[in-house]
């Protein structure tokens, strides 16, 4: 499959309208991992596991590429674990499934959580986990420091700037991956975070928190830190009018972040990359607290295609009350996705949602978001898989019909009464069929300009011939 943008669509080799639906794929190494030649970074994913995730209706994966395996010394790429990204990327394809690479990192760096190699995190500060792990973005003066230097650019021990390794790497990536048919995009770093600024940003928003609700700052601050009093603050953003004012209050203090050395990243990775993959299609992050509701204030990426990448989470994210999650905070949360998406006029790529491992009860919480999703016809890639995913109720609230790829333009769609599912959209003459796909055991209908139409059904699989007029299809 090879992607292109058309205004705030995907298009594909056949000019068709194509909406991605996957997952995630990340093996994050162990915490003080430098780099492996052997197996700790490589995932234990199995031809079976893939098989079924493109069973169930999943057609792509976002496949975490983790920067401390693939360069464990400045300038050394790790000729073991890319042989292993490409036999990754043939099972991939194999199985029917599209692949974007993402550099993935979480607190930076391997020393931490996962991400950078140990000879880029340049801090002498001791490290110290906070029992939430993101917490340490806020709390660790390492996490801080190490951040820092590398949006600065610091040198490493070989006296090249760290940042400018990075990119580097994504030269090599592209270079030795990127002709690899399973390979449609780059998603260049995953969350990135400011170092010293995030405790700004915390205190903004804390402190527009305190304001509107007439509490003392400290108090907030103190119920922030405990799991209990956590949720009573966070059931506050439940108004969706209190929730964007007090995101909006670190809005300021993150645009120069996102207008500099944050877009100053995603323009020389996309040339690295460009270089040996002139048609690449990049994706955009927003930066780390864009996922709390926070306004992103990102430039357009020149050059090429690109798309709008924002993760969507509720705000009880990898805590134990993620089994009660709010709709309302997560919608906010991707309200704002769109408005900014809305001002780019670029595609959408959500590269992070769900979070919802094998929680039972979560699965209205799982349709809901997708209602949304369906709305804007946007991609999306569920996180995430793990040995647990294919028995979970997240995983059969994900099996719903979805539009593959659509000859035509103006595609909407929206679940029904009933449990039942419809789409429509301006049809077009074209070189490939219009494709659906919708579990075998439910029914379909089709109308072309007020007619009733035919469908060839293979398995799953909903093939309607291209032609131009009004469609609308029914799933009951």
């Amino acid at each position: 499959m090879q992607l292109r943008t058309d205004g705030t669509i995907l298009v594909d080799e056949h000019g068709r309208q194509r909406i991605l639906h996957g997952i995630n794929l990340v093996a994050k190494g162990p915490r003080g991992q430098a780099g492996s030649s052997g197996t700790a970074f490589r995932g234990d994913w199995s031809d079976e596991d893939l098989a079924g995730l493109a069973r169930s209706g999943l057609d792509a994966v976002r496949l975490g590429v983790i920067w401390a395996a693939v360069e464990p010394e400045p300038g050394r790429y790790d000729t073991g674990h890319l042989a292993w990204l490409e036999d990754m990327l043939d099972r991939l394809h194999r199985a029917g499934l599209a692949v974007v690479l993402d550099a993935h990192q979480d607190l930076y760096s391997q020393s931490f959580g996962d991400g950078a190699p140990a000879w880029a995190t340049l801090t002498a500060q001791p490290f110290t986990p906070s029992d939430l792990w993101s917490d340490a973005y806020v709390s660790s003066a390492a996490v801080q420091e190490a951040l820092d230097a590398f949006w600065a650019d610091a040198p490493g021990p070989d006296g090249v700037g760290i940042r400018t390794r990075f990119t580097a790497m994504w030269g090599e990536l592209a270079r030795r991956l990127g002709g690899h048919p399973a390979v449609i995009g780059y998603d260049v770093l995953n969350e990135p975070a400011p170092g010293a600024l995030m405790v700004e940003v915390q205190q903004a928003i804390l402190g527009a928190l305190a304001e509107r609700t007439g509490q003392a700052p400290e108090q907030v601050a103190a119920d922030l830190s405990d799991p209990a009093a956590r949720l009573a603050q966070l059931a506050r953003l439940e108004d969706e009018s209190l929730h964007r004012a007090v995101a909006d209050a670190a809005a300021p203090l993150l645009a120069p972040f996102e207008q500099g050395p944050v877009h100053d990243l995603f323009r020389q990775a996309a040339a690295a990359i460009r270089e040996h993959r002139p048609g690449a299609l990049i994706l955009r992050e927003h930066s780390y607290p864009g996922n709390l509701g926070v306004p992103a204030a990102i430039p357009p990426l020149d050059g090429g295609a690109w798309a709008y990448s924002p993760h969507g989470y509720d705000l009880v994210v990898d805590t134990e009350a993620m089994s009660a999650p709010s709709d309302r905070r997560v919608t906010t949360i991707l309200t704002r996705a769109a408005e900014t998406a809305a001002g780019l006029g670029v595609p959408v790529i959500v590269g992070e949602w769900g979070g919802l491992g094998d929680l039972a009860g979560i699965g209205a919480h799982i349709q809901h978001q997708l209602d949304l999703f369906d709305r804007w016809a946007w991609s999306w890639f569920y996180w995430s898989f793990d040995a647990s995913f294919p028995g979970s109720e997240a995983a059969r609230h994900l099996r719903r019909p979805r539009a593959v790829a659509v000859t035509g333009r103006g595609l909407r769609a929206e679940s029904s009464a009933g449990g039942g599912w419809k789409a429509a959209w301006d049809g077009a003459e074209g070189p490939a069929p219009t494709e659906f796909w919708v579990p075998e055991e439910r029914d379909v209908e089709l109308v072309v300009d007020g007619a009733r139409a035919s469908i060839l059904r293979e398995g799953a699989r909903v093939i309607i011939t291209p032609r131009p007029g009004e469609h609308r299809l029914r799933v009951l």
